[in-house]
Order: C-alpha cells, then structure tokens, then sequence
C-alpha cells in the first residue's frame, strides 16, 4: 500500500490506447509490439518514454563556490559497489521541449566535480522544488536553489547546497582515474556519452540521513515495483526446485521499509544538523551482510534475459537496472563481473550478454508467484541449473534473439551498444530494439506506479528486509 502522499504522486500506464498509429500491432497471441528506435521527428512532437519502466525520481544539486545548480534526474542508480558509485544521466542534447540539454547544469557539475543527491518525502516542499525545476529554464539553473523557497546549507563535503527537508542525501564526486583488482583500468573520464544522454559516474563519499530515521523513530516506506493485475495464470518455480540451493540465500520483499527487521542499520559517525553522517570506507568488504549497501536508495529491479551461444537459455533479476538514454532508449543493467562475495561473483549472465550481443528486460510486479519466481532467479546460479529459466516458473517464449518473457506485462528487446567497467559491476548499455505489452495490459487495466519514497512513523507497517537483486 502508499502511503496519502504517494497516492497522489503516484501515476498509471497506459493513459490511452496504444494503438497503430503510434507504431503498435499485436501478435497471435494479442500481445502489442513494437519496433524501435523511434523517428527523431516523431520523438520531437512526443518524447514522453514510448512503455513504461519503473523508475525513481530524486534531486540532485551541485555548487562550485560561486554558482549552484539544481536538477531532477529520473532513474538515478547505484551501479557499483567498490568503489560505492551512482549514475546519473542528464540529456546532452535537445530533442522536444520535454528532453532539452541540461548544458547548464552539466558545465557546474563538470566545474565542480561535486553533486548530492537528494530525497525529500512527497509533499509541498518536494512540489516546490520540483514546479521551480519545472518553471526555471537550464540557461538559469543558477537561480533554481534560491527560487524553491526552501532553506538550504552546505554539504559536509563542498560547497554544495543541501536542502535542509531532505531526509537522505548522498555526497558524491565524479570518479577519478584508477584500476579494478583485476588491474583494469577505470575511468579514463568521470562520464561517458550515450545517445541523447551524458552519464556521470560519482563516488559517493558521504551519506546523511535524519537522525529520527538512523534512530527507529522513523522508516522509509517505498514499494519498489509497480501495482498491476494480470489475467495470466502464473505458477512461480517449479515445486523443490529451490531444494538443491546452498550457500548465501538473498531475500527480496518489493514493500520496503527502512530500517525495519532484516535490515542493515545505518551505521552513522555522528549528528550533525539533525543528521546522523556516515563516511563511506573505500575499503574492499568481503563478509556477505556487511557488504549490503550502507544505507536506503530507491531502485527498481528488472528481469533480464540472455542466450548462449550453445542456445541455453538464462534469466537474473537485476537491481540495478535503469534507463540512461531517450534516443535511441537504452537500458541499462549492472552486472557483477567481480569475486567479492557470494553476493557480488561472477555471473554467467554477463558474459552471455556481451558474446551474444543482446539482452531482454522484463519488468515484474508485485505478485506473489512472479516474487517467488524472481527469488528463485536471484539466488541459482545457471551452473547448478542449466534450466534455470524453466524452472524459474517465469512463463516464456524462446524469441528470436533472447527469451521472451511473456508473463510480464513489459518487455524490452535490447542489443548491446556498449559496455562499462565500474569496478565490481559492468554497466551494459543496451539500445532497445523492440518493445511488448502484454494483451492484458490497457488503460482500463494499467500499471500504477510512484517514483517517490516516503517517511512514515515507525512501527506502523514494519516489512522484512530488501536486499539486492543483482
């Protein structure tokens, strides 16, 4: 359930019928398809994403001593984690009214090399900065901090300005050159360009989140998959195919609370401003639980396909799957390439994506046999199960390139433009090629989904642990 203030930030997919005339025709089987990229003159008079995919929103405010600047970026992912890294992608070219270059705000990060990221629960200080956002153009994204109205100071790492409502607040850095255990090299620039977009690579440094949280006094509340009824009959796994699992089990719960039973906690260093501050340790944790993520982050997971070149099929749930570029669409999901842990291996998945050169993404939602199936994915590795896919229950097709999922309502066909090593994961960056949705998917039946967490008093609706899907 949302919360009041979700309820009202929250939104559905499909508004309208897709129809031929935006490019959509059904199969045998009624299911919608279709083909992409789209036309740049078609995305110019609509650059709204073509289907949905479930996404967050958060702030990110950036300063170099003289000047600030303050953009929304949707989709912001935790993509590595050694270093502890975020992505965040900004448009680096003008398609539509809806997607112009942020080349404001973009030169100020660049000057800088400092940015927070920012979450501030649904409310009327979060509609004021975003309607400032919304009503300020880039050329005076200098002035957007001040025009919010809102009470601001600096970071503890910069100059950056902080809003002083934000509950949670990540400091980061753009990445500096360095190499991987494995000797690689890494970043030979802190971004790189993808399409449409420029996505920056950040360190983050520093995490600051409400005392009253950090303390228990107080929980974020954040559903991260989409609400959606289906018509399907879904199974989930196979009956025991759980029974030859050994080693580290990861849980995933979509109706997430922190802290709550199960979780981490957050382990601050000290109060300062009403926040209890934690530096982030650069140093290498190999233990399985102390190498969860420090602190919350909003993300979404997506159910990513592959084929070998033998023909085996396979499938993982990944968490940190995010979209980084309008045009051409790309998605992008990280995958660990790194022996850490039995959390962050190598994954099998990733080299069957690079050789092949494609990838799907489904996008799940919260039902309870497509939970069970995405657990299952998430904790068996193809190499004690050759059928994982199968008896993961996810209902399929073998398609043309990879398997299709065809128990979900959204699924993304995507071939590889482009890899990045991070340091325990590879970004694959993935230009979509085509789009399905599911027969039962229509504006009388739609996906609801809200990009925001919220705060609510602890104790009121106490949720087991998330943990990462990837």
């Amino acid at each position: 359930m949302l919360t009041t203030a979700q309820r009202v930030s929250a939104y559905t997919w499909p508004t309208e019928p897709l129809t031929s005339s935006s490019g959509w025709t059904r199969d045998d089987q009624h299911a919608l398809w279709r083909p992409m990229p789209e036309d740049p003159a078609d995305v110019a008079l609509d650059s709204r994403w073509p289907a949905f995919f479930p996404s967050p929103i958060c702030l990110v405010t950036t300063g170099d001593g003289s000047l600030s600047a303050m953009e929304k970026v949707v989709g912001a992912s935790i993509v590595n984690r050694f270093p502890y890294l975020v992505a965040l992608s900004f448009c680096r070219e003008t398609l539509s009214d809806r997607h112009y270059a942020r080349s404001g705000f973009c030169k100020i990060l660049e000057s800088s090399g400092k940015a927070a990221v920012q979450f501030i629960a649904p409310g009327a200080e979060l509609d004021a900065a975003m309607a400032t956002i919304a009503n300020t153009p880039d050329s005076a994204t200098a002035e957007r901090v001040e025009r919010t109205g809102l009470r601001v100071r600096d970071a503890i790492d910069s100059d950056t300005p902080v809003f002083d409502d934000s509950y949670l607040v990540y400091e980061a850095e753009l990445v500096s050159p360095t190499v991987d255990n494995e000797g690689r090299p890494l970043f030979q620039q802190p971004w790189v360009d993808v399409g449409s977009h420029r996505i920056y690579f950040l360190r983050i440094g520093t995490i600051q989140m409400r005392e009253s949280i950090a303390r228990g006094e107080e929980q974020v509340k954040w559903r991260s998959l989409p609400e959606f009824q289906t018509e399907l009959a879904l199974t989930g796994p196979k009956p025991d195919a759980m029974a030859n699992h050994t080693g580290y089990t990861k849980g995933y719960e979509p109706n997430y609370r922190f802290p709550a039973a199960g979780t981490i906690g957050f382990r601050g260093d000290y109060v300062r401003d009403g926040m209890s501050v934690l530096h982030v340790p650069d140093d290498l944790i190999t233990d399985n639980d102390d190498a969860r993520w420090p602190c919350f982050f909003p993300q979404s997971a997506g159910i990513i396909t592959s084929r070998g070149a033998d023909g085996t099929a396979n499938v993982m749930p990944c968490g940190s799957t995010t979209v980084v570029s309008r045009q051409p669409l790309v998605i992008a999901p990280c995958v660990s390439y790194a022996a850490v842990n039995e959390r962050y291996a190598p994954r099998a998945s990733l080299d069957m994506i690079v050789q092949s050169g494609w990838f799907g993404c489904g996008v799940p939602f919260i039902n309870d046999a497509v939970l069970d199936s995405l657990r299952y994915a998430g904790n068996t590795s193809l190499r004690a199960d050759v059928d994982k896919l199968v008896n993961s229950g996810f209902l399929h097709q073998e398609g043309e390139r990879v398997p299709t999922l065809t128990g979900l309502p959204l699924f993304y066909e995507c071939e590889v433009i482009g890899t990045e090593h991070l340091g325990t994961h590879v970004m694959i960056f993935g230009k979509v090629t085509r789009i399905r949705v599911g027969a039962d998917v229509s504006p009388e039946n739609p996906l609801e989904w809200c990009p925001w967490p919220d705060v609510i008093p602890a104790g009121l609706e106490l949720g087991p642990a998330v943990t990462e899907a990837s």
